[in-house]
């Protein structure tokens, strides 16, 4: 890839990390509550570059606009264990954490 087409994307991933993030801002409290726990645990726990992690970062927001939409208490649909929820998720992914990673190279 030349430099430029380069940078080019780089602000074009900034533009739309950006455009989610207002989303994010437009969800009730409880919800950006749940979603900003979700990411803090998504991105502790993911491994490698962290692209996999911003793509189910975007699925995730669209999950919980559909159920912030539809008027559902956010802890009736992600479940009243926000950590299993995260966790769940994150499997649902099919990322392997660095936690995943050293697990298997200590057995």
């Amino acid at each position: 890839m030349k430099p430029i087409e380069g940078i080019k994307k780089i602000i074009a991933d900034k533009k739309k990390w950006r455009a989610y993030a207002e989303r994010v801002k437009k969800l009730p409290p409880d919800y950006r509550i749940v979603y900003k726990e979700v990411e803090k645990y998504l991105f502790n726990f993911s491994s490698g570059d962290g692209i996999d992690t911003v793509a189910g970062i975007y699925q995730l927001i669209e999950f919980l606009e559909e159920g912030a939409q539809n008027q559902i208490p956010v802890l009736a649909y992600v479940g009243q264990d926000v950590g299993e929820f995260a966790e769940n998720y994150r499997k649902s992914l099919a990322t392997q954490s660095w936690a995943d990673d050293w697990h298997e190279k200590v057995q």
